[in-house]
């Protein structure tokens, strides 16, 4: 493998790290709160799941947008004459 490889790229390792800690201490904070607060964390679990959506949403027609075909030139047409 390669330096570019990011695979051996420790600026990846540590990143990969970090990941697994917030998701570790995520794991810890919401267990309670699912544990002493099962309402709260439905309310919470769902709200999430409505903004990963409103967030693929517009992702989406921004994709739409991009990849979209640059509209014809226009010409205009006096209608008055």
């Amino acid at each position: 493998m390669n330096s570019s490889d990011p695979v051996d790229n420790p600026l990846v390792d540590e990143v990969r790290k970090l990941a697994a800690a917030v998701g570790e201490q995520a794991e810890r904070v919401f267990g309670r709160v699912k544990a002493d607060n099962p309402e709260v964390f439905e309310h919470l679990a769902a709200a999430g799941n409505e903004l990963l959506a409103a967030y693929r949403a517009a992702v989406a027609g921004h994709e739409r947008r991009w990849s979209a075909p640059d509209p014809a030139d226009t010409e205009r047409i006096d209608l008055d004459e």
